[in-house]
């Protein structure tokens, strides 16, 4: 029997591999990050209000107000990780980009005193081996001149990324701990997040450039995003941190997948490698 909050995680996982690939199509359409942020805000910030009005659970406590700093790590995650993207390729900016599950992970066990045990440990090197083959890194790329030195930059953003998105995990992890609801978490994330949006599009564009394509690109990542972080944080209130999120951030095989079958991007033997690797991941962690 599988434990309902791997359940969860598996649902959040296959939301954030939407968005995800939604993010690439958007950067390869034009559309800026200052943009596709303050699009994706103005929709997810009426929708949480309403549904946490709706199941009675808008409420401003204390602990509501980490969002306070969900919204800035949120918004460093997403900006570092869409600049990665203009800057590099989308097979590799974001295994790097979700292997913040570590960075949680590793917090959860020294600070929230979560065990530590031989299959999460597994489950840390398969997750390390998947991401080794669905980015088609070669020993060969980190040599001088090699591939991830010429792509310096991009791994750069997608490095810092990856680290804003695992303390943010932590987060999410507090709030729900001390009694917040999922969705009144997400909206008191999306508050603050939509006033950081809206002011950095301001200072480096001069405002938000709304379009079809942008709205279009906003509205599959916003309802997206806004499953998949409920269902995230629905599963971080019954089970641990370093289990939950390894098989959340697993999505990049699910972004891997879209990317193959829509932008035509080549399935090689190193991605169906990469992918089975992911899928011992989540065996891995979901039995503790």
């Amino acid at each position: 029997m599988i434990p309902p909050y791997i359940c969860f995680a598996l649902l959040a996982m296959l939301f954030y591999g939407v968005v995800d690939f939604t993010y690439g199509r958007a950067i390869r359409k034009g559309v800026t990050p200052g943009t596709m942020l303050c699009s994706q805000s103005s929709i997810v910030l009426p929708v949480t209000g309403i549904w946490a009005w709706w199941e009675g659970t808008y409420l401003w406590s204390k602990p509501a107000f980490l969002g306070i700093a969900a919204g800035v790590f949120v918004f460093i995650g997403l900006w570092a990780f869409m600049k990665s993207l203009r800057l590099g390729e989308t097979g590799v900016s974001t295994p790097i980009y979700r292997i913040s599950f570590v960075i949680t992970a590793l917090i959860a066990i020294v600070f929230l005193e979560e065990p530590m045990t031989l299959r999460k440990g597994a489950g840390f090197l398969l997750a390390g081996a998947s991401i080794f083959f669905i980015s088609d890194c070669r020993a060969s790329d980190l040599m001088p001149g090699g591939a991830i030195r010429s792509r310096g930059p991009s791994i750069f953003w997608a490095v810092t990324a990856m680290f804003a998105v695992g303390v943010l995990n932590i987060v999410y992890k507090l709030g729900v701990g001390y009694g917040v609801s999922p969705v009144m978490m997400l909206h008191s994330q999306a508050v603050f997040f939509i006033c950081i949006a809206f002011l950095y599009a301001r200072f480096t564009q001069g405002g938000p450039r709304f379009s079809r394509v942008g709205w279009a690109h906003a509205s599959v990542t916003a309802v997206s995003f806004t499953g998949g972080i409920v269902a995230f944080l629905t599963a971080l209130r019954s089970g641990d941190a370093s289990v939950v999120t390894p098989i959340v951030q697993l999505s990049f095989a699910v972004s891997v997948l879209m990317a193959t079958w829509w932008l035509d991007e080549r399935f090689t033997a190193r991605k169906l490698a990469g992918l089975a690797f992911a899928l011992g991941t989540i065996a891995a962690f979901a039995g503790g």
